[in-house]
């Protein structure tokens, strides 16, 4: 890390009581966190990570923002106003930095990231799993229960 990039770091502010951030993990990422309120800042590349660890990086994860708006908070990185948004269709709503740098989220926010992909990758196998039985049922797999016994008999 450069001393320019260090300086910027602490000098980042907490966007919920102003108190100076101080390195940190969240989800085993780095981050700076609020000593005060256990708020944390993520980059962009951290809070992917912190994804992946919940989500096979080879999937398509979808849109990240729903229903963005902006707050009255400044980016704890550029000083601009944040926007908040709707974390992939879910629930949990989090604030970005207007110039795509970073995250904010609240304590226990990045446990609710990891819940809402596991939620993602459930529905996921459900609809495979669908889609399976469909294609079997639709190209003739569909067998009588005695060709079924006589399957788990081998004949």
């Amino acid at each position: 890390m450069t001393t320019e990039q260090e300086q910027q770091q602490a000098e980042m502010k907490c966007i919920e009581d102003g108190t100076v951030l101080e390195p940190s993990k969240t989800s085993g990422e780095p981050s700076m966190r609020c000593p005060v309120c256990s708020g944390a800042w993520l980059t962009d590349e951290a809070l992917h990570a912190v994804e992946d660890k919940s989500f096979d990086p080879e999937l398509v994860k979808g849109q990240l923002r729903f229903g963005e708006h902006p707050t009255e908070h400044d980016c704890p990185h550029c000083g601009d106003k944040m926007t908040r948004f709707r974390y992939r269709g879910h629930g949990l709503e989090i604030e970005a930095c207007p110039n795509d740098v970073g995250y904010w989220l609240d304590h226990g926010e990045d446990r609710h990231i990891k819940d809402a992909l596991k939620d993602r990758v459930r529905g996921l196998n459900r609809r495979d799993g669908a889609q399976r039985d469909w294609q079997m049922t639709k190209h003739g797999g569909s067998r009588s229960i005695i060709d079924r016994v006589k399957g788990l008999f081998g004949r």
